[in-house]
Protein backbone atom coordinates (compact mmCIF):
# COMPACT_ATOMS: atom_id res chain seq x y z
CA UNK A 1 0.00 0.00 0.00
CA UNK A 2 1.45 3.31 -1.00
CA UNK A 3 0.58 6.71 0.36
CA UNK A 4 -0.19 5.39 3.85
CA UNK A 5 1.47 7.08 6.79
CA UNK A 6 3.31 4.64 9.06
CA UNK A 7 1.02 5.43 12.00
CA UNK A 8 -2.01 4.52 9.83
CA UNK A 9 -0.60 1.21 8.57
CA UNK A 10 -2.52 -0.92 11.09
CA UNK A 11 -5.93 0.52 10.27
CA UNK A 12 -5.18 0.41 6.54
CA UNK A 13 -4.29 -3.27 6.83
CA UNK A 14 -7.47 -4.00 8.80
CA UNK A 15 -9.56 -2.16 6.21
CA UNK A 16 -7.94 -4.11 3.38
CA UNK A 17 -8.56 -7.44 5.16
CA UNK A 18 -12.20 -6.55 5.86
CA UNK A 19 -12.73 -5.57 2.23
CA UNK A 20 -11.24 -8.87 1.08
CA UNK A 21 -13.48 -10.86 3.43
CA UNK A 22 -16.60 -9.02 2.24
CA UNK A 23 -15.56 -9.60 -1.38
CA UNK A 24 -15.12 -13.33 -0.80
CA UNK A 25 -18.53 -13.59 0.89
CA UNK A 26 -20.23 -11.77 -2.00
CA UNK A 27 -18.40 -13.92 -4.57
CA UNK A 28 -19.47 -17.15 -2.87
CA UNK A 29 -23.06 -15.92 -2.71
CA UNK A 30 -23.01 -15.00 -6.42
CA UNK A 31 -21.51 -18.36 -7.46
CA UNK A 32 -24.00 -20.27 -5.31
CA UNK A 33 -26.87 -18.31 -6.89
CA UNK A 34 -25.60 -19.09 -10.39
CA UNK A 35 -25.25 -22.78 -9.52
CA UNK A 36 -28.72 -23.10 -7.99
CA UNK A 37 -30.39 -21.09 -10.77
CA UNK A 38 -28.81 -23.29 -13.44
CA UNK A 39 -29.78 -26.49 -11.60
CA UNK A 40 -33.34 -25.32 -10.99
CA UNK A 41 -33.78 -24.29 -14.63
CA UNK A 42 -32.92 -27.82 -15.72
CA UNK A 43 -34.76 -29.75 -12.98
CA UNK A 44 -37.11 -27.80 -10.69
CA UNK A 45 -36.85 -28.85 -7.03
CA UNK A 46 -33.94 -31.10 -7.96
CA UNK A 47 -32.84 -32.16 -4.47
CA UNK A 48 -36.30 -33.36 -3.46
CA UNK A 49 -36.67 -35.15 -6.79
CA UNK A 50 -33.22 -36.71 -6.33
CA UNK A 51 -34.16 -38.01 -2.88
CA UNK A 52 -37.42 -39.48 -4.21
CA UNK A 53 -35.69 -41.04 -7.22
CA UNK A 54 -33.08 -42.67 -4.99
CA UNK A 55 -35.77 -44.01 -2.69
CA UNK A 56 -37.58 -45.46 -5.71
CA UNK A 57 -34.27 -46.76 -7.13
CA UNK A 58 -34.95 -44.93 -10.41
CA UNK A 59 -31.44 -44.78 -11.87
CA UNK A 60 -32.45 -42.85 -14.98
CA UNK A 61 -33.95 -39.98 -12.99
CA UNK A 62 -31.02 -40.02 -10.56
CA UNK A 63 -28.61 -39.68 -13.49
CA UNK A 64 -30.63 -36.82 -15.03
CA UNK A 65 -30.83 -34.90 -11.76
CA UNK A 66 -27.19 -35.54 -10.95
CA UNK A 67 -26.22 -34.16 -14.36
CA UNK A 68 -28.32 -31.03 -13.69
CA UNK A 69 -26.47 -30.51 -10.41
CA UNK A 70 -23.11 -30.97 -12.12
CA UNK A 71 -24.19 -28.51 -14.85
CA UNK A 72 -24.98 -25.98 -12.13
CA UNK A 73 -21.52 -26.36 -10.60
CA UNK A 74 -19.88 -26.20 -14.03
CA UNK A 75 -21.72 -23.00 -14.95
CA UNK A 76 -20.85 -21.36 -11.62
CA UNK A 77 -17.18 -22.31 -11.79
CA UNK A 78 -16.93 -21.23 -15.43
CA UNK A 79 -18.50 -17.88 -14.51
CA UNK A 80 -16.02 -17.48 -11.67
CA UNK A 81 -13.10 -18.29 -13.97
CA UNK A 82 -14.32 -15.72 -16.49
CA UNK A 83 -14.63 -13.01 -13.83
CA UNK A 84 -11.20 -13.86 -12.43
CA UNK A 85 -9.65 -13.69 -15.91
CA UNK A 86 -11.34 -10.34 -16.61
CA UNK A 87 -10.14 -8.97 -13.26
CA UNK A 88 -6.57 -10.11 -13.96
CA UNK A 89 -6.68 -8.44 -17.35
CA UNK A 90 -7.99 -5.18 -15.85
CA UNK A 91 -5.32 -5.21 -13.15
CA UNK A 92 -2.59 -5.92 -15.68
CA UNK A 93 -3.67 -3.07 -17.94
CA UNK A 94 -4.68 -0.40 -15.45
CA UNK A 95 -2.70 -0.81 -12.25
CA UNK A 96 0.82 0.56 -12.28
CA UNK A 97 3.15 0.56 -9.31
CA UNK A 98 4.97 3.85 -9.29
CA UNK A 99 6.50 5.52 -6.27
CA UNK A 100 4.33 8.26 -4.85
CA UNK A 101 6.04 11.67 -5.22
CA UNK A 102 5.88 12.26 -1.48
CA UNK A 103 7.68 8.94 -0.83
CA UNK A 104 10.98 10.23 -2.21
CA UNK A 105 10.89 13.40 -0.12
CA UNK A 106 10.04 11.69 3.16
CA UNK A 107 12.96 11.56 5.55
CA UNK A 108 13.66 8.18 7.11
CA UNK A 109 12.76 7.80 10.77
CA UNK A 110 16.05 7.59 12.72
CA UNK A 111 14.47 5.31 15.32
CA UNK A 112 13.88 2.70 12.61
CA UNK A 113 17.55 2.56 11.55
CA UNK A 114 19.45 -0.66 12.30
CA UNK A 115 21.42 -0.52 15.53
CA UNK A 116 25.15 -0.87 15.51
CA UNK A 117 26.55 -3.56 17.75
Amino acid sequence: MTGIRPEDAGIASALLNAAQQIGVALDIAALFTISVTTKESRVPDALTALHQARSARDTGTVATISQAIVDGYTTALSSGAFVLTAAALIVTLLVTARPHPSDSTTQPDPSMAPREQ
